[in-house]
């Protein structure tokens, strides 16, 4: 077998799999499979099968029982809560600081600590974990490997509270943090002592900070960003539109220290020592010495780290003159890495990286030779052959990795093939002249200055290009994420299609094959469409502090009142819209002119299409309020404004669904008596009914403008109610205002800020018996009807909808 360690390396992540489905007896159960393996390996090691079974077994066996130890370590970390409470720790940093590239706002510097102890009530204790500590205005200056005594509040990382979110809490896991530290201005930090880590590593870092330094020195800010990005890895502020038009057009991978980084490096690294005259197995291992420095002053990113392990296997081979299985050394990498920590396995970076260098050796030749073949009349012939690999490559990873991206970032990017071609040289050159210069300025301060204008030229013609190809039509998609179910159906119809000549199937077998799996999939988004065909949807999305309530209709039309803040909007609510497959809002209905309401509103415009914007006509001086004025006055979203009794409504024709009415009951034309046109009391109020079951949707309507509602002849009564005001203390007349609405439902929209729900508003909506639900501790709340039953599921709660109750 070429590639014995492939079988290897897929049982082992087999096991780490199993351990998860089996913990609490996994351990036992591992150590029988391993002994099971051992004894069937030493019995029959003549027999080839069994002696394979055999090893596979024990694999399978050490890949849960290593699963079972990280989690064993782990696992002993301090139970905190998402509420952030005051500490005082002993630490040391074990990760060089992170200064972003501010482009706006409060400076920041964020880094890592390994704990020794923290304060209890009487004395110090012992504990064992990492920390991410965030520090704003810090005047003191911290470094990689100072043991300092801090104090600040402290929490774990939060869940996810929608779907589509990123997962801060399983990402930093596998890094071994479990907890959040941020100081805050009158918080004390002191240094103990200095160089208290490795001092390789705290060498290697000062290196790191001094050529940051004069990348920041020589370059403007957002150019500096992006090169410290490219070179050292950086965490950067990109520009938004810059950034996008990366990720839409494929290109995002470039913008960070990655497998192409280290190739690149490595190629380098072989040109210039053959140059010099150094013989050729010196030459392997200075280049595996140096990218393994080049992997420290990255900081040890999952993607470098993967790239120079596997460039390792590659120089190991070469050096015993060994011929190089390219399966193999991608398995060696793998286990490599697993056996460190086996929790990458579930880690997206690490599932793109290996399935990109696995599509590359499976797909990539065929590809470039079918390109090659149709470009065969071009001249010169070397631009034949560059286009042909590149071309041959990009298409590779994009057959292979499709799913995946799909997956995990809703996005499909058929321009992403042209994108490479056109970016790659350009990329390859910029980390070539920028590596040279990062040398050269170990000794030479003026190495970046010297080389700006090349530097500069690359940079501006990188980014001209990739906003050039994000401009192609049907260049991007953004889709619903496939299931895993269809995802591994995809790879077994690829596999198949793979494997044909020694199943010796005809290509035309082959496109029956895809033509069928083709079909299966559209009926079943036609089965599933129908069948979702009756409901209304109704989703009160986890924005923290803020309102945010997505409507979908059974006739297809989209509705979202409020948006949350901008920092919401751009990491919730456009996550959540992508997942679900909506790339346009019908209506956006900003209650009022808060920012916690209408600063969403500028990402969701930037995103997608807004066909209608609703307000009450009250505006403010916040940005985001003037942003939007600008996009009215330019004709980009038509504006209505509204007040009590204005409708939207969905008559029944023939047997067609329950009606369904959207009704604003509030604020007055005119706004309410007393108060100021932006007030609280001002804020639109909706009431949402179909067929016998009502939403009443109440804002942050307050005490006045509760009082002006309640004198009104209009129906309050609603199964569900969304809480005024992130339920705030409304006093006596909030108490008969949920008496007069009665509902079965409260939905409070509230975030760790600000110390709500109230006390008194809290008893007074158990005094109506309604169940209540929170962003804050249940994430996302769905609701669903077809005009008579109800049912409702929530994002961290049960996935399956629960019937609340028939209409009364």
């Amino acid at each position: 077998m070429r590639a014995p360690l492939v079988p290897v390396a897929s049982a082992f992540a087999i096991g780490i799999l199993l351990q998860g489905v089996l913990a609490g007896w996994v351990l036992a159960l591992c150590i029988r499979v391993a002994a099971a393996g051992i004894f069937l390996t030493l019995r029959w090691s003549q027999a080839s099968k069994i002696n394979s079974m055999g090893l596979i077994l024990l694999w399978v066996g050490l890949g849960a029982w290593r699963a079972e130890v990280w989690s064993a370590q782990t696992g002993g970390f301090p139970a905190l809560s998402e509420q952030p409470t005051f500490v005082l720790l002993h630490a040391v940093v074990v990760q060089d600081p992170v200064v972003p590239f501010g482009l706006g706002g409060v400076p920041q510097q964020t880094f890592v600590m390994q704990l020794h102890h923290r304060r209890g009530k009487d004395a110090w204790e012992p504990i064992v974990g990492k920390v991410r500590v965030t520090v704003s205005d810090l005047k003191q200056k911290i470094v990689y490997g100072d043991e300092a005594l801090l104090e600040g509040q402290w929490a774990k990382v939060p869940l996810p509270g929608n779907p589509g979110q990123f997962n801060w809490h399983s990402y930093l896991a596998r890094a071994g943090i479990h907890a959040l530290v941020r100081m805050r201005s009158q918080d004390a930090l002191v240094i103990l002592n200095r160089d208290q880590a490795n001092p390789l590593l705290g060498y290697l870092y000062r290196l790191r900070r001094r050529w940051n330094h004069l990348i920041r020195e020589a370059f403007p800010e957002s150019d500096a960003g992006l090169l410290s990005s490219l070179l050292l890895g950086e965490r950067v502020a990109l520009e938004p539109q810059l950034k996008e038009a990366f990720m839409e057009t494929g290109t995002i991978h470039l913008l960070v220290i990655s497998g192409f980084n280290v190739g690149l490096i490595a190629w380098l690294l072989e040109r210039l020592l053959r140059l010099v005259g150094i013989a050729w197995r010196a030459r392997l291992i200075l280049t595996a010495v140096i990218l393994g420095f080049y992997a420290v002053l990255t900081g040890f990113q999952p993607p470098v780290l993967r790239a120079t392990l596997m460039a390792w296997v590659v120089l190991g081979g070469f050096y015993l003159d060994r011929v190089v299985s390219w399966p193999n050394a991608l398995a060696a990498a793998a286990l490599g890495i697993l056996l460190a920590n086996p929790m990458q396995l579930f880690d997206p970076g690490f599932q793109l990286s290996f399935g990109a260098v696995a599509s590359l050796i499976v797909l990539a030749g065929s590809f470039s030779h079918l390109v090659r073949s149709i470009l065969g009349w071009l001249r010169p012939a070397w631009l034949c052959r560059y286009l042909g690999v590149s071309i041959g490559a990009t298409a590779a990873i994009w057959v292979g990795l499709s799913p995946i991206l799909a997956y995990f970032f809703h996005l499909l990017s058929p321009v992403s093939i042209l994108a490479n071609v056109l970016i790659a040289p350009l990329m390859s050159a910029l980390i070539g002249v920028g590596t040279i210069c990062l040398f050269l300025a170990t000794y030479w301060n003026h190495a970046f200055a010297a080389a700006k204008p090349l530097l500069q030229g690359l940079l501006d013609a990188n980014n001209h290009t990739v906003l050039w190809c994000q401009k192609i039509p049907a260049g991007h998609f953004w889709v619903c994420p496939p299931s895993i179910v269809w995802c591994f159906c995809y790879y077994v119809v690829l596999s198949l299609s793979l494997i044909r000549k020694k199943l010796n199937w005809s290509l035309g077998k082959i496109f029956l094959l895809w033509t069928a799996a083709l079909a299966v999939w559209v009926w079943f988004l036609v089965v599933v469409n129908f069948l979702q065909a009756r409901w209304l949807y109704v989703h009160f999305l986890d924005v923290g502090h803020g309102d945010c309530i997505l409507i979908q209709t059974p006739q297809g039309q989209t509705f979202m009142v409020d948006a949350g803040s901008q920092e919401a909007g751009k990491r919730h609510v456009v996550p959540v819209l992508r997942t679900m497959g909506i790339r346009r809002l019908d209506a956006l209905i900003l209650t009022h002119s808060d920012e916690d309401h209408i600063g969403g509103a500028i990402p969701l415009g930037n995103a997608m299409r807004l066909s209608r914007l609703l307000t009450n006509g009250a505006s403010s001086a916040t940005m985001s309020a003037k942003t939007l004025r600008e996009w009215v006055a330019e004709g980009k979203i038509p504006h209505q404004v509204v007040a009590s009794g204005a409708q939207l409504r969905n008559r029944p024709e023939n047997g067609s669904p329950p009606s369904l009415k959207l009704e604003v009951l509030h604020p007055p034309s005119g706004f309410t008596p007393g108060t100021a046109p932006e007030a609280n009391d001002n804020s639109i109020v909706l009431r949402l009914s179909y067929g016998e079951v009502g939403f009443l949707l109440a804002g942050d309507i307050e005490e006045e403008g509760l009082r002006w509602l309640l004198e009104q002849p209009v129906e309050l009564k609603s199964m569900v109610l969304k809480v005024p005001h992130h339920g705030s203390r409304l006093g006596a007349i909030g108490e008969l205002f949920f008496r007069k609405v009665d509902p079965e439902i409260a939905i409070l929209s509230v975030g760790r800020a600000h110390h709500l729900p109230s006390r008194q508003t809290l008893e007074a909506l158990q005094a109506t018996r309604a169940r209540l639900f929170s962003t804050l501790h249940d994430g996302a709340v769905s609701l669903r009807t077809d005009g008579r039953c109800l049912e409702v599921k929530t994002f961290r709660g049960s996935k399956k909808w629960e019937q609340v109750s028939e209409w009364y």
